[in-house]
């Protein structure tokens, strides 16, 4: 979506607010105002459109033009198709103003209008894109605003990273959202101008994360039940807010000591490297899940005689932290537990809870 300045707007409404971001959305704020970029990273859910929408919000007031692209996984194989979203709505007011070459080429690439590549139309289309944003930052301040740049279409990532490293002193701010699992974000700089500046998202407090739930709706939560939303989501705030809404939804409460119903939605999510181990490895990881403090000896008395092996291999796919100083198996998410347990068929839960009563040595996790 393209907004333009010279054309009136309805009244903007308030964007989300920031809870427990507001230290981090300062120094961006700062980043912006300074003039520079800014590339916001980190896990699935930790809150990175949010910051962005309210960057977006604050800083779209000053400038002339807002170029904005939000990608998604099931469309990123069609080419040019966040080169379209970012310049479709403003092919008019700058063809006229590129060399023939370079408003053929990306005319052809945004309206589909004949047969445009990379590997044909390779530079031609590359410096149309550099030459466009450059004709908008002309009449005026230009913020490129892109979600999800994981998702972007490889031509259109190609052809954006291009253009940012050669903007110089150019009117164009950017401001980027990226999922990422660790720190493997330097890769997406290279899609961003060379004085963009990155923040990772951590997870909330439980402070925050309370706050959150109030803000949202979900007031009245028992202190107990709102503890065990922070550990549970592991200060992830959709995590947290979707558990909250569960519970909403949810007439009769979780008894002390149960878990927390974990809706379909996260459940997917977290769980989709699941289908990738053997059933008998999942087995291993379902005892685990219902142990209060696992560990591998503990799921081989409990008749799980692979578990070292097995837990290995949910560890190579992300399932699992690995301990390298200790024989605890820890699960890379508590939610990725807790969804586990919560899928799993009755009977099977009680079969683990069943294997662990006979296998545990301490009196406590015997009586649990």
């Amino acid at each position: 979506m393209t907004v333009r300045r010279d054309f009136k707007e309805p009244a903007r409404t308030r964007p989300d607010l920031v809870i427990g971001r507001e230290e981090m959305f300062n120094a961006a704020r700062d980043q912006l105002a300074e003039g520079g970029s800014v590339l916001l990273h980190g896990p699935a859910g930790i809150g990175k459109s949010t910051v962005l929408r309210a960057l977006a919000a604050e800083y779209g007031e000053t400038a002339r033009t807002v170029l904005r692209c939000s990608a998604t996984e099931s469309e990123s194989h069609l080419p040019f198709l966040a080169l379209a979203d970012l310049l479709g709505l403003v092919l008019d007011e700058v063809s006229e103003r590129l060399p023939v070459a370079q408003r053929t080429a990306l005319e052809s690439a945004l309206t589909g209008r004949g047969e445009s590549s990379l590997q044909r139309d390779g530079l031609a289309l590359r410096l149309a894109v550099l030459s466009a944003l450059r004709a908008l930052a002309a009449d005026g301040p230009v913020l490129v605003v892109a979600d999800d740049l994981q998702w972007l279409d490889p031509a259109s990532a190609e052809l954006l990273g291009f253009a940012a490293r050669r903007l110089g002193d150019t009117q164009v701010q950017m401001v980027f959202a990226v999922r990422t699992e660790g720190q493997e974000y330097d890769r997406y700089l290279s899609a961003s101008p060379p004085d963009t500046l990155a923040f990772r998202l951590s997870p909330l407090s439980r402070a925050q994360v309370s706050a959150l739930l109030d803000h949202r709706g979900y007031t009245g939560l028992p202190r107990s039940t709102v503890r065990e939303i922070h550990r549970t989501s592991g200060g992830n705030p959709l995590f947290a807010l979707e558990l909250g809404r569960a519970l909403a939804e949810n007439p009769t409460p979780p008894r002390p000591g149960e878990p927390l119903p974990v809706p379909t939605s996260l459940r997917a999510l977290v769980l989709s490297r699941l289908d990738m181990l053997p059933a008998e490895a999942r087995r291993t990881l379902l005892v685990a899940s219902a142990g209060a403090r696992p560990t591998v000896a503990l799921l081989q008395t409990a008749g799980r005689e692979n578990a070292e092996a097995e837990t290995a291999q949910a560890a190579e796919l992300g399932l699992l932290a690995t301990e390298p100083e200790g024989p605890a198996v820890r699960f890379a998410h508590p939610l990725i537990s807790a969804a586990l347990y919560a899928e799993a068929p009755a009977q099977e839960r009680r079969a683990a809870h069943a294997a662990l009563s006979t296998a545990a040595s301490d009196p406590i996790e015997r009586a649990r």
